[in-house]
């Protein structure tokens, strides 16, 4: 496939030495990435000259720019029935699509359409508060939709497993959410991870979405948040995969997402209890990433 490859800088949180932005992103380079995949803390404090600054040095190393990280908290949230949070989750959201437009970003993704790592309480009634949540979640990104069109930015709703969010579990839920939004700037991330869990057929679900025209794009890693490199026989049929999205014709990047350090900000809220790599060995994670991309060109 000749699809860009990228890599999410939060693959690199938790080394040793911690790494800043800018040693990121030589290292993603020189990993041999097409696109480098920013979260929201690598530009969102900056000032405008910064942010400017930063997509410079990104697209002299020769790197293409994704955004994923929605940022949506209680009191900003589309799905909240408190009318305040909710048009302050739209704001947000509008505010992030600037943003992503200014640093030369077209394509946003995150989990727009509600809090992640949140679930129905005990005592809540989880099969209304779905219908609730995912009814507000729609009505606020229809005006965000709006906003992504006018900025020519493509809003990316993530779908991710049960344990993460529960509006949206399965590729065939995100496009009944686009469905309804019916906006061509508002398409699904879908995640390999992710459907490892929750989908029958991975090749299934991607043509699923791209047949209705709501594949935005794609995250990969395997079922343990590795780099798929080839190397031997694991759960996620990729050969399977690639026949698929050379099938359909399917034009757009290919995402990293791997958490293997332990160390890393995020551990805890990914439920990575484990070291799957060395978090002092920075040429052996350049190496790692860079064999990914070696066989994601392969097949």
């Amino acid at each position: 496939m000749q699809n860009n490859v990228g890599l999410q800088t939060a693959y690199w949180s938790g080394t040793t030495p911690a790494l800043d932005i800018h040693q990121i992103i030589e290292l993603t380079k020189k990993a041999n990435m097409d696109t480098i995949e920013l979260k929201a803390g690598d530009f969102v404090p900056l000032t405008t000259e910064g942010r400017a600054a930063l997509r410079k040095e990104i697209e002299d190393a020769g790197l293409s720019i994704t955004i994923n990280g929605t940022g949506l908290r209680p009191e900003r949230d589309v799905s909240s029935s408190d009318e305040e949070s909710h048009k302050a989750g739209i704001k947000h959201l509008c505010h992030m699509l600037d943003l992503s437009k200014e640093m030369g970003a077209k394509l946003f993704s995150g989990i727009p359409y509600g809090l992640w790592n949140t679930r129905p309480g005990a005592d809540d009634d989880a099969i209304e508060m779905k219908k609730e949540r995912r009814a507000n979640a729609i009505r606020g990104l229809k005006e965000v939709a709006k906003h992504a069109e006018e900025v020519k930015v493509v809003l990316c709703l993530e779908i991710v497993n049960r344990f993460e969010q529960y509006i949206a579990n399965t590729a065939e839920e995100g496009i009944a959410i686009c469905e309804e939004i019916n906006n061509p700037y508002c398409k699904l991330l879908l995640d390999t991870f992710h459907m490892n869990i929750e989908e029958d057929y991975i090749p299934g679900a991607i043509r699923a979405a791209s047949d209705k025209g709501y594949l935005g794009y794609i995250h990969i890693g395997e079922a343990n948040r590795k780099i798929p490199n080839g190397e031997k026989k694991t759960n996620i049929d990729w050969k399977a995969i690639a026949a698929t999205i050379k099938d359909i014709g399917y034009e757009g990047p290919f995402i990293m997402e791997p958490f293997v350090l332990e160390s890393s900000s995020s551990a805890k809220s990914i439920s990575l209890w484990r070291a799957i790599k060395d978090g002092t060995d920075i040429d052996g994670l350049v190496a790692d990433a860079a064999a990914g991309v070696k066989f994601f060109k392969s097949l």
